[in-house]
């Protein structure tokens, strides 16, 4: 390799070379642009000694192989592995901060920052056991620490990779050998100092040995030294095997014993008795996280604390000791016989305000100003708006019913809820008089009360606050969560009472899933008070429902650029809606949802979103877990039911996902959205009339028809009834535009060019694409329209729009991973270069099941090996659409596979499969129009294998 700047300035591949970032035994790392997405990356490249050193070698390979088989947020990404002019390079995520050794420096971490990075690391190691990768060199150099704050794990290069079918936690691995790490280039005092005993041993290898090393690092972060320092490798090989390190307390006393007790069990020298897996210690630190957090002593507990603090001071002051112990023992006594009045078990209903001043301005305002106040704490637990307006109609009330105390107690009494919170407003002269009172709704008896006074009408909400602080710290929550949880509500929301009116209606509307309803409550809120964050996030997340992906962007941005000073909820809910829905960094945004409901674990609003990410991200067993957990916590939802159907039908689970639509039948949840999975549900049982009735229940409907018109369409594309999908799509279009759904009518559009491409008729599919790129530059519309023109060979036009989608999404996650790999492969196999299509799609591979993309980077992969003559793999691309159905659902790919099969058979020389295949999709089109493209180029191809 040239020498150490000679690389500045020279373009390797697609990277430019900007800087050297550092380097060690194992490689030279230097920062790069990636001129094709025009993104910075980290360019490692093999030291010029080693490039004839087939070891090292195959331990750069390994690095790489085993780093980009993992997708995690904790792990840096390897982006490609590349040779040229016989230098070895691998591209990776660029960084930005220092590597933990260089953190720690000595000195023991912030307790807080050691608990949230050791949660990171723990989940990244978890991700990495699960398939089937050990890293064998956890160290705090080899941990990284971004400027946000963020750990990554670093070089793989050491990895071992599990054989298939074993078991990562507890199966012996293959032999590793000490020497095999006592010579690992640059760093091996390093290594060794952070091996588990059995790998100093040179002992066979499980996973747990990565747990040793971590605890190893745990407690340097910790204490800032090294658990088993030496002056020598045999002194340290020593201390790893037959001495324990020094007790934490010892050398920082501030430590909670709980830290220590994790330590010491990772350090557990025999393997059987340390943890098992990364996923229990993870257990272990977040609950020490919650309990740190949100701590639910009562206020006393604070004076017997500080009893004992004070106490070498009273006995200096010459204090009787009989005096000490007798305010200790009062004190203990008042602590340990007074009951808490509620438990984090509990659960409150809000009832709406006693509103007597005759200003409607009051009514349902103050109500949701104190649900935005009592929803800051961890530890209340307070009934949802969707899970009153699901239960109301089973009291025969509606479900809009004004919560009337009495009314409040019912529900609470019917849900199995504890207590019920009442508040009301008086005017007195100028002034105002809040007052809430906190009954149990069993037994009626009163548990606290607090009231504020409001100088004027304009004061009203900051006393609302106040009132909302005292009555958590009197229904038991601990004073230290009622201070960090507690952004005042002017703050958090608006000054503004008819702004915190209007977007007390738009959450309203949003709670029944009335969208369209939902959005001028919205609009009001924000043209009455332009710097109201949490309005205009509402605002995005109400258009991003309706299938308005730019106006839903646009109000996500307003609020992220206006979240300062928000509450720490509303924080987590702007954060990770702005990854969401404006940079399309679905790997961010599921960090901030899991840290949402981390510090929130009562919260059921991450769930959704989760499901979606991990649906998104082709993880549909993660998406599943992240189904239930929202069941659990919110088990009257309408929403969350639906999310439980949709993710057994991706899964292929049809009769679980029958039983929890029956189940939700049962408790009346209905919604929109489940007559929609329904629909689905029913095409992949084979249910005629289940989808004919669903279309019914739809039709006549705005805002909501058009969604079933449009599936239809698709189910008659499926079937080659191209005609009827014509029209269905027609139909799709104008009730969207009927309802205000301009891009939702533009995709519409967009979906039905790209079916008319796929079918053969290019001309067709390029006029109805500009229309639709006429109507919309949404991103989905972008996609299937580039798609479609690339189809019918128009490259230049469906370059730009790749071209766009890669400037306007640089941080998009499906459009990056999902979307452009499909359209670059389309494009390359319309100018019959199969190799680069292939090419364009790897980076897709990790992605390419991902719901977004509706599998189609998978077609495309199928068609390019077809072009490229490698009929095995073409069929295996194939084979797995058909084996998805619960993704395909009843897109026209999961027919076409079939005769796409019948295609890459007789390349094999397996003329048998080859009919096989051609007549199940022959048969399956035996009703279609006639005239189609394809089917007539199927029919001639069937009959040559004749």
């Amino acid at each position: 390799m040239p020498g150490t700047d000679a690389l500045i300035g020279q373009t390797i591949s697609h990277y430019r070379i900007l800087e050297r970032l550092g380097g060690g035994g194992m490689g030279v790392v230097y920062k790069a642009e990636d001129t094709r997405l025009h993104r910075n990356v980290a360019l490692k490249f093999l030291p010029a000694k080693m490039l004839h050193d087939p070891a090292a070698l195959e331990r750069f390979r390994r690095e790489a192989q085993a780093a980009s088989a993992l997708n995690h947020p904790n792990i840096c990404t390897i982006h490609d592995i590349g040779e040229q002019d016989g230098q070895h390079f691998i591209a990776m995520e660029f960084l930005d901060g220092e590597t933990l050794k260089h953190r720690i420096s000595g000195k023991p971490l912030p307790f807080e920052e050691t608990l949230e990075l050791a949660i990171q690391i723990a989940d990244a190691l978890s991700a990495a056991h699960a398939q089937g990768i050990i890293h064998r060199d956890i160290k705090p150099a080899n941990l990284f620490v971004t400027k946000l704050g963020n750990a990554k794990v670093l070089d793989f290069g050491l990895a071992k990779v599990v054989p298939a079918g074993a078991s990562v936690g507890v199966s012996q691995m293959p032999t590793a050998t000490g020497p095999e790490y006592l010579t690992s280039p640059g760093s091996t005092m390093g290594t060794i100092a952070y091996m588990s005993p059995e790998q100093a041993r040179g002992e066979e290898l499980d996973a747990r040995t990565d747990l040793f090393s971590f605890g190893a690092g745990l407690y340097e972060m910790a204490t800032g030294r090294m658990a088993f320092p030496g002056n020598s490798a045999a002194a340290i090989h020593d201390a790893i095997l037959n001495r324990a390190p020094t007790p934490l307390a010892r050398l920082n006393p501030d430590l909670p014993p709980e830290l220590e007790r994790i330590v010491n069990k990772a350090l557990e020298k025999d393997k059987r008795l340390r943890y098992q897996s990364a996923a229990d210690i993870r257990t272990d630190l977040q609950r020490l996280k919650r309990d740190r957090e949100s701590a639910r002593l009562p206020a006393t507990t604070t004076a017997v604390v500080a009893v004992n603090e004070r106490r070498g001071m009273w006995w200096k002051a010459g204090v009787p000791a009989a005096l000490v112990l007798a305010a200790l023992a009062a004190v203990s006594y008042f602590y340990f016989h007074r009951t808490p009045k509620l438990t984090d078990k509990d659960t409150i209903v809000l009832a709406d305000f006693v509103n007597s001043t005759g200003d409607p301005v009051f009514d349902g305002t103050l109500r949701q100003g104190l649900s935005v106040q009592l929803e800051q704490s961890p530890f209340l637990n307070i009934v949802s708006d969707q899970q009153i307006q699901q239960t109301l109609p089973l009291m025969h009330q509606p479900a809009d019913a004004k919560l009337a105390p009495a009314i409040a107690r019912q529900l609470c009494q019917r849900i199995g809820g504890t207590a019920v919170l009442v508040g009301s407003i008086a005017q007195i002269g100028t002034q105002y008089l809040l007052t809430l009172k906190a009954t149990n709704c069993g037994s009626g008896e009163l548990l606290a009360s607090t009231e504020e006074q409001a100088s004027d009408k304009n004061h009203v909400l900051e006393a609302l606050g106040k009132t909302a602080s005292d009555i958590r710290s009197k229904l038991g929550e601990s004073l230290a969560t009622v201070q960090r949880f507690a952004t005042p509500l002017e703050q958090a929301t608006t000054p503004s009472l008819e702004a915190f009116q209007a977007y007390s209606m738009g959450r309203k509307a949003m709670a029944a899933a009335e969208w369209a309803a939902a959005l001028p409550f919205f609009q009001r809120a924000v043209s009455l008070d332009p710097k109201f964050a949490m309005a205009y996030a509402r605002l995005g997340t109400t258009y991003a429902n309706l299938g308005e992906s730019i106006l839903g962007a646009e109000n996500t941005r307003k609020a992220y650029e206006l979240s300062e000073g928000v509450s720490e909820g509303e924080k987590f809910y702007l954060e990770s809606h702005y990854y969401e829905n404006v940079t399309g960094d679905l790997e961010s945004a599921r960090k901030v949802y899991q840290l949402w409901a981390q510090t929130y674990p009562r919260e059921w609003r991450p769930r959704a979103p989760l499901y979606v990410i991990y649906s998104a991200l082709g993880q549909y067993e993660e998406a599943h877990n992240q189904a239930r957990e929202g069941i659990r916590l919110q088990p009257d939802s309408g929403m969350n039911y639906n999310i439980l159907v949709s993710s057994y039908i991706t899964l292929d689970r049809l009769d679980d996902a029958r039983a929890a639509a029956l189940e939700a039948r049962v408790k009346n949840l209905d919604s929109s959205d489940l007559h929609d999975t329904l629909y689905y549900l029913a095409f992949l049982r084979n249910d005629a009339a289940g989808m004919a009735q669903e279309l019914a229940w739809a039709t006549g409907k705005p805002g909501v028809e058009d969604e079933l018109f449009a599936a239809e369409a698709n189910t008659a594309a499926y079937f080659g009834h191209l005609e009827k999908a014509r029209e269905f799509f027609r139909r799709a279009v104008a009730s969207a535009e009927r309802a205000g759904k301009k891009e939702v009518a533009a995709a519409y559009e967009a979906h039905a060019a790209w079916t008319e491409a796929l079918f053969g008729y290019t001309e067709v599919a390029r006029q109805r694409a500009a229309v639709a790129l006429g109507r919309s530059a949404g991103r989905r519309v972008q996609y299937e329209a580039g798609l479609a023109l690339a189809l019918a060979r128009d490259t230049i036009q469906a370059q730009r729009i790749a071209d766009d989608l890669a400037k306007s999404f640089p941080e998009n996650t499906v459009v990056q991973f999902n979307y452009l790999p499909a359209i670059r492969a389309q494009l390359l196999l319309a100018s019959d270069d199969s190799s680069k299509a292939l090419e364009a799609l790897k980076g897709s591979s990790a992605y390419e099941l991902g719901i977004a993309g509706g599998l189609f980077p998978v077609y495309v992969h199928g068609e390019a090996c077809l072009a490229a003559k490698q009929s095995v793999e073409a069929a295996l691309q194939f084979q797995k659409i058909l084996n998805h159905r619960g993704l395909v659902l009843n897109s026209p790919i999961g027919a076409l596979a079939r005769l796409q099969l019948g295609r890459a058979y007789p390349l094999q020389g397996d003329t048998a499969k080859a009919k096989a295949a051609y007549q199940d999709f022959l048969t399956l089109w035996k009703d279609a129009d006639p005239d189609i493209p394809i089917l007539i180029a199927a029919k001639a191809e069937y009959a040559k294998l004749k």
